[in-house]
């Protein structure tokens, strides 16, 4: 990314001084259940819910599962079975991983259209920096908003 100027030379300098090798997660599938432990309990505080425990059979088909996203997308399946979750317990139905076996769930984390309302504005949000590397101007154009519109909802929604 250097070469093609997409990262700044001086930072990637500033970064790679000890480099770390860490396998993706279909390499180290022991680290799953402690993982998803640590999303549920980060996801669930963040969305107010309560998450009291994971289904058997959950845990074996999330460690079964290749993780072609590795992480972040083991963290994304979290949050949003933490949030589709009908009640305090993450069953096989509020998993969904693209291109797995289990089923997809659709739908919203509530029947209050406020509250929907409100989450996919701050998921838009999310996607689109996340998308956009953190860069504001940009997440603001994907969005098809101004830098102006975009700090509104930041502020609205305490998103750092």
């Amino acid at each position: 990314m250097v070469a093609e100027g997409k990262f700044q030379e001086d930072l990637f300098y500033r970064l790679n001084v000890i480099p770390i090798e860490i396998p993706p997660l279909r390499e180290r599938r022991d680290d799953i259940p402690a993982l998803i432990d640590h999303f549920v309990r980060k996801h669930a505080q963040r969305t107010g819910r309560r998450v009291e425990r994971i289904d058997d059979g959950v845990l074996t088909e999330l460690q079964q599962y290749d993780w072609p996203g590795n992480v972040r997308e083991l963290e994304n399946t979290i949050e949003r079975a933490v949030v589709l979750s009908p009640g305090a317990n993450i069953s096989a139905h509020s998993i969904s991983v693209l291109g797995a076996s289990t089923p997809q769930t659709t739908g919203l984390p509530t029947l209050k259209l406020r509250q929907n309302i409100e989450w996919v504005e701050r998921e838009t949000i999310r996607r689109a920096l996340e998308n956009a590397g953190g860069v504001k101007k940009d997440a603001a154009e994907l969005m098809g908003i101004s830098q102006r519109a975009l700090s509104y909802y930041l502020a609205k929604y305490r998103i750092d």
